[in-house]
């Protein structure tokens, strides 16, 4: 039965040219993205100040870094769900009030312990972020050029990070819960852009709410266009449903290929400076400010990956680039500077633009129904391995030498690779319903 929102005969709702409401939405969802970067990667030159202060040792360093991810794992499982049960605007929109509330309570830390739980609230919040951002970005995108716009999400996540760690780096000051806190500010402005932002008629028509996915398509398109007829939903998505019937396979990649590609990510990236110090580098600071630049490039090129190549192509050879030069740096024995300067230079300019599609192919594999429970089932398997890495690495650079270390990160995108040529779906023109 043709509902009042499908419009039989219109024009497809994503072939839409480019409106007021595409460029809103994509300054939402990009501004969640920058804070999100932010928040993560603060958090290492912040330690690096804390570290006496606190008496931290290679564990307690490993648990506040970790903590935020441990809490993007479970605040994707749950508020992905919620998304998909009462909608995308509620979640999405006053996440961002925790935010920017959690980010100053950490100028008053005392305890590594309120570190650590105020660093697990933050992780929460942007568990939605990865699970209600990229839905409604893909729910308010055109068809056409779809895939750059949700990889920019890594593009804008990778400026957060960098950005985070300059001014970790530029920072004369002693004061490390000064640097915490200056997460509210990005917090704020992107809950400002939020509040202009409608609910997707996508998620509405795919309710039953087909009058209100109309009115917000009339506003925002025009009467012209429409959606997809689907059958209005009567139930509410059960994460259960990921991991059964004939799209399980594509459900169960869709956090495989994540996880292989954020646990040495993640990791590298938040404790760089005790990994170069390991690998006897010198002046570490003027080699990673440059190294970070490097990472913009990469998500930056990222984007134009994304528009030539297939999905399938992009993760495998991206996966075999990481595998190679990580496990270069840990097999090599007493390499050169220079050379391992660029086997740092090639990781870091590949693993930014291969974490672009950590926003493309989640979005592009779930139906409207089960998107953002998928994305933040996604999102959460992740962490698992970015959590276990950043808690585990200092660790192990401590007890097993840098080499060795490199060489276990090299098994994550060794295993992705391998997925990746069995499981990896295409989804390039998918027309999402």
């Amino acid at each position: 039965m043709t509902t009042p929102s499908a419009h039989p005969g219109g024009i497809p709702l994503d072939d839409a040219p480019l409106k007021p409401i595409h460029i809103l939405a994509a300054a939402a969802v990009l501004g969640g993205a920058i804070l999100d970067g932010y928040v993560l990667g603060i958090v290492g030159p912040a330690l690096a100040l804390a570290k006496s202060e606190m008496a931290l040792s290679a564990l307690s360093q490993g648990l506040i870094a970790a903590s935020a991810l441990i809490g993007v794992f479970i605040g994707g499982l749950i508020f992905g769900n919620l998304a998909d049960r009462y909608g995308r605007r509620p979640v999405f929109s006053w996440n961002l009030i925790s935010f920017f509330v959690l980010s100053l309570l950490q100028f008053f830390v005392q305890e590594v312990w309120q570190l650590v739980v105020l660093r697990l609230a933050l992780g929460l919040a942007i568990g939605v972020e990865y699970a209600v951002g990229t839905s409604v970005l893909a729910e308010f995108s055109r068809r056409k050029g779809r895939g750059v716009l949700l990889g920019s999400f890594s593009v804008g996540w990778q400026v957060g990070f960098t950005v985070a760690f300059i001014v970790g780096t530029l920072y004369d000051g002693g004061d490390w819960r000064f640097l915490l806190a200056t997460s509210a500010i990005p917090a704020l402005i992107t809950f400002v852009l939020r509040m202009g932002l409608p609910e997707t008629p996508m998620w509405l028509n795919a309710r039953g709410r087909s009058a209100d996915a109309r009115r917000v398509i009339d506003r925002h398109f025009g009467p012209e266009y429409a959606i997809p007829e689907v059958e209005p939903e009567t139930t509410h998505p059960s994460p259960r449903e990921l991991l059964v019937g004939p799209n399980k396979r594509q459900h169960l990649y869709s956090g495989l290929f994540w996880f292989c590609q954020v646990g040495p990510f993640f990791a590298i990236f938040t404790f760089i400076i005790p990994v170069f110090d390991a690998l006897g580098m010198q002046d570490e600071t003027t080699v990673n400010i440059w190294l970070n630049g490097l990472q913009i490039a990469g998500a930056i090129f990222g984007l134009f990956l994304l528009y030539w190549l297939s999905r399938r192509s992009f993760v495998i050879w991206t996966f075999a680039v990481m595998f190679v030069a990580l496990l270069a740096i840990g097999a090599l024995q007493s390499p050169p500077l220079w050379l391992i300067v660029a086997l740092f230079a090639i990781y870091m300019f590949v693993a930014p633009a291969a974490n672009n599609i950590q926003y493309v192919y989640p979005a592009e594999i779930f139906d409207t129904r089960l998107r953002s429970t998928g994305v933040g089932f996604s999102a959460a398997f992740s962490r698992i391995s970015a959590a276990s890495a950043v808690y585990l690495l200092p660790f192990a650079l401590e007890r097993m030498g840098a080499s060795a270390t490199m060489l276990i990160m090299a098994a994550f995108p060794l295993l992705g690779m391998v997925l990746s040529i069995l499981w990896a779906p295409e989804t390039k023109r998918k027309i999402l319903r």
